[in-house]
């Protein structure tokens, strides 16, 4: 197995950051120029939109936590992992996203996001 890219640990570092320039290097350090970011709310193009979007949700929410609450797991060009917002009084948010890398497999292009986990299966004719 391929050690886990550092882009991973720069974009959590993003998510986190308030100040700015700094969050610009780190977004610069993660994820290419066309990033494709799609979730429940969002669906945009390019590191620009990007970052517009994560400032306007930091400065909706205030002070939260982002944290990665899972292993990374990859193959190929592909990953997934878990991750859940804290907020100061403790209330927590989960989710997972699903993230596809570029070529030479350094930044992230594209960030499939989902909240909350999956359900269980319920459906009998899926059995």
């Amino acid at each position: 197995m391929s050690p886990v890219p550092e882009c991973f640990a720069n974009l959590l570092a993003a998510w986190n950051e308030r100040d700015q320039v700094k969050l610009r290097e780190l977004v610069e350090k993660s994820v290419t120029s066309d990033i494709a970011f799609t979730d429940p709310q969002y669906a945009i193009t390019g590191s620009d939109a990007f970052i517009e979007m994560m400032e306007a949700f930091q400065a909706r929410v205030g002070d939260v936590q982002f944290t990665r609450t899972s292993a990374i797991d990859m193959h190929h060009d592909r990953a997934r992992y878990s991750w859940e917002i804290i907020w100061p009084d403790g209330t927590r948010f989960e989710g997972f996203d699903a993230v596809a890398l570029d070529e030479t497999l350094t930044k992230v292009c594209r960030i499939d996001g989902f909240f909350g986990a999956l359900q269980p299966n319920d459906d009998a004719s899926a059995k």
